[in-house]
Parts: C-alpha cells; sequence; structure tokens
C-alpha cells in the first residue's frame, strides 16, 4: 500500500509539473495572440472611425483575420432614421462582385469532379447564337475577364433582370469588341454567362449549386442569394444611402435577379469571416472540405501570363503584387453598397470590409491594404528595393496621354459614358507618372521601378502593353480587373470637347451677328435661307447646352440612380436634342453653297458662316462617333 501511494505521489507530481510546464510556454503564446488581437482591434477601428467621419459613411460591417485571431465589427447603422445599429452578426450587407467568387468557386468544384475543363469551348453547353461571335470561348477567358465583350447596362434593366437566365443573357447579349483573350475587359455579362454553364453542366440552378455546395457545407447559414429567397430567421438586409450635402438619402435600389451570379448576394460580417478563411487555407474549413488542397492552390495562380510583374486576374480573383508578396481578393459594388476583400495566404491574414454608403470608397478598398500592409511587415515581408530605370524619362514621356476604360459601352448611346471620364496620365522630367487611382482620386505619383513598369507609395502597379510594332496600346491598372486603351484620333474624347467648345463659341457669335446687323439680312433669298440656318443651328447648339446642363444637375441630384433608373427625362432631352444637332450641321453645311453665292454678304460674314459650319458638322459628326445623335433607344 505505502509502495502503491508513493507511486501515485510520483505520478501526481509529474502530472501538475507537466502542467504548469505546458502552462507556462502557453499563457506566453495567448498573451501574445490577445495582444495581436487588441493592437489589430484597435487599428481597424482608428481606421473605420476616420475613414466613416471624412467620408460620412453611415454604416458599415468589417472582418480581420490573422491566424486564429478574427475580429468582427459593426459600425455606424443600418438604418439611419430608426437609429439601427450595425451589428457584425445581425445584420447583412449586400457584397456586389464579391458574389463573383462564389461563382469561381463552384466552376473550381467541377472542374475537380472533370466535369469541365477550363480550356475547352463552353458555347457547346450554351444555347446558339446566345454568344456574340463564334469563336470559341473558355471558362478561363471568362475566369480572367477576357471574354473580349463590351460593358452591357442592360443587365441593370429590371424588366430583363427578371427573365430566366437565358432569355435575360440574350436579351441583354454585348458586342464583341477585342479578340478571345487578349484583352482584361471586366465582363458582368460574362459571369453571369458562367452560371448559366455551372446550371447547364449540373441539371440545378446557380443558386441551388451556391447553397448546397458551398453556403451550406461552410455554415453560412445567414448569407441569401437574393431577397426573395430570405428566410425569416436570417438576418435583416442593412439599408444603403446615396450620401449628398452631408444627408444619407435611401438609395435607389435594383434587383439584378437573372445576373446573380455576377453580384447578386448579401452576407453578415461573420459569415464573411468564415467564406475569408475558407478562401485563404487549402479548400477546407472546419472539416467541411469543397477542395484539394492542389485546386485551391491552382484558384490562386494566373490562366495568362502576359504580365507576371503587374496585377491581373487568377481563377476569378484579384492577384495583385503588394508588400513583396501576392494580394488575392475582389471588390464589389451595388446600390451604393461598397466592398473589398483582400487576403494573404503566406501570414494567412485576410480583411473583409463593407459600407452602406458614403462620398468615397477609403473604407473598404484603403483600409485592408494598410492593415495588410502592417500584418505583412510584421511577417517580414517587403517589397525588394528596385533598381534604377536608365531611360525612365522617354519612357514616362513615351506613355503621357489620355487613355479608356475597355470597361465600357462602344456601341449605343451608352458608349458616350466612356468619353465622360478618361485617365489623363502626365510624366514628369525624372520618369515618374501622375495619375489618379481608385482609392487616391487625387493625383498620384508613381514611380519607374523596371522597363514598362510604374509603382507608387502604396504598392499599386501600372503596366504597358505594346503592340508588335512597340507601340503603346494599353495600360494595366493596380486592380488587375481593368485595362485602358490609349485614346487615339477619334477615340480621344478631346476632340468631341473641342468640337463642341469651338461650336458653342460661334453659336454665340452667330446670333451677336444677328443682333449687330438687327436681323438676318440675307440680300437674296438664298442669302435669307442659309442666314436662319445658321441661326438654326446656333440655337441647337445652346438648347443642347442647357439640356446638358439639366442633365448634369439631374445625374449630381440623383447618383447611380440617374444611370439604372431610365429612362431618364433630361437625357432623353440630350439625346433629341444631339439628332436635331446633327442633322442641322449637315443642312448648315450645305447652305454654304448659297452663302458664298449671296450677294451683299462681307466677306467676314462668309468667312464666320464656314467656320460656323465646319465645326458644327465636326461636333455633330463626333455626337454620331460617340452615339449621342442616332445611337439607338435607351
Amino acid at each position: 500500500m505505502i509502495a502503491m501511494a508513493s507511486v501515485l505521489r510520483i505520478h501526481a507530481t509529474l502530472v501538475v509539473t507537466l502542467v504548469a510546464a505546458t502552462l507556462c510556454v502557453a499563457t506566453p503564446k495567448i498573451a501574445r495572440a490577445q495582444e495581436n488581437a487588441t493592437t489589430l482591434s484597435a487599428r481597424l477601428d482608428g481606421l473605420a472611425e476616420g475613414f466613416m467621419l471624412r467620408e460620412q459613411v453611415p454604416g458599415a460591417i468589417a472582418v480581420v483575420v490573422s491566424g486564429d485571431t478574427v475580429i468582427l465589427r459593426g459600425y455606424g447603422f443600418s438604418d439611419v432614421a430608426e437609429g439601427t445599429p450595425v451589428s457584425p452578426e445581425e445584420t447583412r450587407f449586400e457584397i456586389g462582385s464579391i458574389t463573383k467568387l462564389f461563382t469561381w468557386v463552384a466552376v473550381m468544384i467541377l472542374l475537380e469532379e472533370d466535369a469541365l475543363d477550363l480550356h475547352e469551348d463552353v458555347l457547346r453547353y450554351l444555347p446558339e447564337g446566345l454568344v456574340p461571335d463564334d469563336a470559341p470561348l473558355t471558362m478561363a477567358q471568362l475566369m480572367s475577364h477576357r471574354p473580349g465583350f463590351e460593358e452591357s447596362y442592360a443587365i441593370f434593366d429590371p424588366a430583363i433582370a427578371a427573365l430566366p437566365r437565358a432569355e435575360a443573357l440574350a436579351a441583354s447579349a454585348p458586342e464583341q469588341v477585342f479578340p478571345r483573350g487578349e484583352v482584361t475587359s471586366y465582363s458582368n455579362w460574362g459571369v453571369a454567362l458562367a452560371g448559366l454553364v455551372v446550371e447547364e453542366i449540373t441539371g440545378q440552378s446557380w443558386k441551388e449549386v451556391v447553397q448546397t455546395r458551398i453556403l451550406d457545407p461552410l455554415a453560412m447559414e445567414d448569407t441569401t442569394l437574393g431577397e426573395a429567397l430570405r428566410r425569416e430567421d436570417q438576418p435583416p438586409l442593412s439599408r444603403s444611402y446615396r450620401v449628398q450635402g452631408g444627408i444619407a438619402h435611401p438609395a435607389f435600389r435594383i434587383d439584378i435577379g437573372a445576373f446573380a451570379p455576377a453580384g447578386g448576394i448579401a452576407s453578415t460580417a461573420a459569415d464573411m469571416a468564415r467564406f475569408l478563411r475558407f478562401l485563404m487555407g487549402d479548400g477546407a474549413l472546419e472539416g467541411a472540405r469543397l477542395l484539394q488542397a492542389e485546386t485551391m492552390s491552382a484558384m490562386r495562380t494566373r490562366l495568362f501570363d502576359d504580365r507576371p510583374e503587374a496585377a491581373d486576374m487568377t481563377h476569378g480573383l484579384q492577384s495583385r503584387p503588394l508588400f513583396g508578396t501576392t494580394v488575392y481578393g475582389h471588390g464589389g459594388g451595388l446600390n451604393e453598397f461598397l466592398s473589398n476583400l483582400a487576403f494573404i495566404p503566406e501570414i494567412d491574414a485576410g480583411v473583409f470590409i463593407s459600407q452602406n454608403g458614403g462620398i468615397g470608397a477609403s473604407l473598404p478598398f484603403l483600409a485592408p491594404d494598410l492593415i495588410l500592409a502592417e500584418l505583412a511587415a510584421d511577417a517580414g515581408l517587403a517589397a525588394p528595393v528596385p533598381e534604377a530605370v536608365t531611360d525612365a524619362a522617354d519612357r514616362a514621356s513615351e506613355v503621357a496621354g489620355r487613355y479608356l476604360n475597355n470597361r465600357r459601352t462602344f456601341s449605343g448611346w451608352a458608349q458616350f459614358f466612356g468619353a465622360l471620364g478618361p485617365l489623363v496620365v502626365t510624366a514628369t522630367p525624372d520618369g515618374a507618372l501622375m495619375l489618379p487611382t481608385n482609392t487616391l482620386p487625387a493625383l498620384t505619383r508613381f514611380e519607374s521601378i523596371g522597363p514598362d513598369l510604374w509603382q507608387n507609395a502604396q504598392g499599386d502597379r501600372i503596366a504597358l502593353v505594346r503592340d508588335e510594332a512597340g507601340r503603346i496600346i494599353r495600360l494595366a491598372d493596380g486592380t488587375g480587373a481593368h485595362t485602358h486603351e490609349r485614346a487615339r484620333g477619334l477615340s480621344d474624347p478631346v476632340w468631341l470637347y473641342m468640337a463642341f467648345g469651338l461650336s458653342a463659341l460661334l453659336s454665340l457669335t452667330t446670333l451677336v451677328g444677328l443682333i449687330w446687323r438687327h436681323g438676318i439680312k440675307g440680300g437674296s433669298p438664298g442669302g435669307a435661307l442659309a442666314a436662319w440656318l445658321g441661326v438654326a443651328g446656333a440655337a441647337s447648339v445652346l438648347v443642347f447646352v442647357l439640356a446638358g446642363i439639366a442633365a448634369g444637375f439631374t445625374a449630381v441630384r440623383l447618383g447611380s440612380e440617374y444611370i439604372f433608373d431610365q429612362p431618364q427625362p433630361t437625357l432623353q432631352a440630350v439625346l433629341v436634342v444631339a439628332d436635331g444637332v446633327a442633322v442641322v450641321a449637315a443642312l448648315v453645311l450645305l447652305s454654304l453653297v448659297l452663302v458664298w453665292r449671296a450677294p451683299e454678304w462681307r466677306l467676314w460674314r462668309r468667312l464666320h458662316q464656314t467656320a460656323f459650319a465646319l465645326s458644327l458638322v465636326a461636333f455633330g459628326g463626333l455626337l454620331l462617333r460617340w452615339g449621342l445623335a442616332f445611337g439607338g433607344p435607351i
């Protein structure tokens, strides 16, 4: 008995010693984890408070994941009028185009099951004639946003969105404007098309596939694939707001319906934390495996290798070289919600932020990079010091000019939107470039870090794309999802604005001349007709100016509602008047025969009328070129 008691005492002593040793080792780790969580929380809270105050953001949700640390936050209000606070577990936000990642995960699941090949022609799954052009179209091109389609605003038409998916896609089909696989041109229509391919292969709806193959296994119980499908036990959707003059106005809302694979999901911070952890991991989450590790790794590799040192798309993820590593993710925006998800698998860190309105996008699009930059630095990651580029100044001066985002409409009246905001790039004498970015709308300095490659202080890169002759044809920005075509010739909107300015000036002088002469005084029936046509041309230009001013004020007042809630009377007025300007311009040009034959017309008056006719024809022709005149119905 005594021997047995001694053994028990020794055993107990060993157990106590081991427990104490374990606690001595674990306690510092736990303390460090708590300290890291506290630091991260303070960093996130500080950024949120600052950006929300500066950019008048009504409410937001946020997630930061670093290793085993998961931070969930809700800020501000989900309903400003009711004073309802945002909850990270009990408030859903629309995540917009981050929805695309769910579609691409579904595609990777089918790839893993050998149900499809990313490089085979998907047209065989689709109704004949649905896709523009008959060249082979691959899932790899769709995932990389390189199908070559123009933007289709018809996807935001509620009547079209309410149709079955195949019919909606047919009714909104864009034009083929680039060769397949060559140009990054972001396409919502292309992703919705991929959703249809998933349906054709599985025999299930896209919603069924995403719900049963992704949401359910990941236990994302509060995530919805459309408001009509929301269960009573799921959290309410936050209201969203158009902020103007410091006042949060309820946003105009659209339901993209059939195009949901491109942007139809709403979720909570808690659920998005689970999705973020899945994307950062090896294809499984808490025992639920959706993809094998090699498939998950493949999803983070690029399908095209034409700009390896700049941002591009992987298998549906934006891939950006930052902080000495690669940051993956995706952004989204719909109904005034702005969202962004970004992560670095190498250090097991990621951020998701969504806001429900505001006058800027710094919280979702700048804050994640700031947080990840700090975590990357803590992990010892750092971008290498670039070598000097000896011909940087010459290269920069070659880049300077205007560029048009390739995510635009190339046909119809909506192509004019592409002319409203060209990307203007200027060069400095020391070889840097100055241009705005998505996160920093003010001019930002980009330093040369390699041939045809520039980088700003935040790590965003600009890369050039040249043709076989060595000419710059486009540049790729720091998002990986957009390229910008160099504006040359009549594709440069500066000619439209110059023709408009000259026509407006000569219209005023034409009317001043009418007053100066105390009437038409054509000198002959032909001369009078020419004079009246000149007055009509001047009047048409000035009416166009007034219609444009009215449209501009209305667009500023309504925000995105002006684009999505069509038809807008002021926009219709602009298009009708533009038709009139083009017709009158042709008549004024023809009247020059009468002008130079009319008696009693002085040389100065003939020259003025000729200059006016030529400027008016140029303006009318450019209105036709940009779709404002005779560009088709809204």
